[in-house]
């Protein structure tokens, strides 16, 4: 039985990652699928290895290891958070950062064929989504254009909007990618229409999220074929297209067009003092500025702890900005963390999460999917919500080879 297992366990682990990457599409309708391929995910790691070697194989594994630490690093300061009910739900969902990686350590690494299939599955989720998105715009145009004047954007599939837009900036990076490794013209054809297609609606979307994702994951696409590859001709050829669809979705596009007009108002209200009830931008920059007066009157070594700074953030917004409906938590993973565990704590996050880079720079696609990343944990307190969790790790899990020696 144990020697059948063993023959199909990387299927079945493979099975669960596509449920995972499902998951990300469906979780506004379906909450529970992603917890339940991490389950599987996890059931099946664990039981690829005898428990005497569990430990080991995690340790052996440093790069995945160490990820640990973005759910240990919060664990103390249950030690003096009051409210222990928020503490524990914001504690439960940065538990899969040590639990899958502890359990992916016990099985050998996938193919290069393996991710393939997986990277392509979540590309063709991206384009899908982003389809029934440009769809319903066609259907509601003036209702849609209007949105984005009041910081409100054409509604998808996966209704957090900027993380949809991170989505697809890493989906184009990958078809690029895709575009590169393949010497098959048919498919560095269809590759590079898919990635086209993305960047017209990462245009038309006008998140700036995922603007910010785009421009700086085409940087990293410049510097690598100038740097390694010496493609100065394809390095204009890229700069050209990206420039002429920037201009052309300037000039042509509403929800662009609004979506800079909004901008500029959130910044003209923010600094003439009005108000910043349903101003995107000016909530956030609110709850940038309470984070730091909660580490002021706290502690800056330690926090508040993680428990409580839901409510002194709420606090915070009832006693100075009473006309603001929808009180935000701090919407940046560092200042979040510093409010919440100090700078102590920020720093040991920051160590952990991006040690994976360390000796691994050259590994273009994980260096692509941190820089997504890092762009959402300055728009987003990330890792305190479900599909921050999913889609960051995933990623992870797939880009950081894991290709020690395991005892089993």
């Amino acid at each position: 039985m144990k020697a059948i297992f063993l023959k199909y366990n990387q299927h079945l682990l493979l099975f669960f990652l596509w449920l995972w990457v499902i998951g990300l599409f469906v979780i506004d309708s379906m909450r529970a699928l992603p917890s339940i391929a991490m389950i599987g995910f996890s059931a099946v790691g664990l039981l690829s290895a005898h428990p005497k070697y569990w430990w080991r194989n995690y340790i052996a594994n440093k790069r995945l290891c160490v990820l640990g630490m973005v759910f240990a690093v919060v664990l103390p300061s249950a030690l003096y958070s009051n409210n222990l009910y928020y503490f524990s739900q914001k504690a439960m969902l940065l538990l899969p950062y040590f639990l899958l990686p502890f359990a992916y350590t016990q099985s050998k690494g996938f193919t290069t064929k393996h991710k393939q299939w997986l990277l392509y599955t979540f590309c063709i989720g991206v384009i899908i989504t982003a389809m029934q998105a440009l769809v319903y715009y066609y259907q509601n145009t003036l209702e849609v254009n209007q949105a984005y004047l009041e910081s409100r954007v054409m509604p998808t599939a996966v209704a957090h909007h900027p993380t949809f837009s991170l989505m697809s900036a890493l989906a184009i990076y990958i078809f690029y990618y895709n575009v590169k490794i393949t010497s098959n013209r048919s498919l560095q054809i269809i590759n590079i229409l898919a990635a086209a297609f993305l960047i017209v609606f990462i245009h038309v979307f006008s998140v700036r999220a995922g603007l910010l994702a785009f421009y700086l994951l085409m940087l990293l696409a410049i510097y690598e074929q100038l740097a390694i590859y010496k493609k100065v001709k394809l390095v204009i050829l890229m700069v050209v297209l990206c420039g002429s669809i920037a201009v052309s979705t300037c000039f042509f596009s509403p929800t662009i067009r609004n979506k800079i007009i909004n901008t500029q108002n959130d910044i003209d209200t923010y600094a003439e003092g009005g108000s910043a009830n349903n101003q995107s931008l000016g909530s956030r920059i609110i709850s940038y500025k309470n984070a730091i007066e909660i580490t002021n009157t706290t502690s800056w070594v330690f926090g508040c702890g993680l428990g409580d700074i839901e409510d002194l953030n709420n606090q915070i917004f009832e006693t100075k900005y009473p006309d603001i409906t929808k009180k935000i938590i701090p919407h940046n993973q560092f200042l979040f963390f510093l409010a919440a565990i100090g700078i102590l704590g920020v720093l040991v996050f920051s160590v952990a999460f991006y040690m994976p880079l360390y000796k691994n720079c050259k590994n273009f696609n994980l260096l692509a999917h941190y820089i997504v990343i890092t762009v959402a944990f300055l728009i987003e307190a990330f890792l305190l919500t479900q599909l921050g969790v999913a889609f960051s790790l995933l990623f992870l899990l797939l880009f950081v080879n894991n290709n020690k020696q395991l005892a089993s």
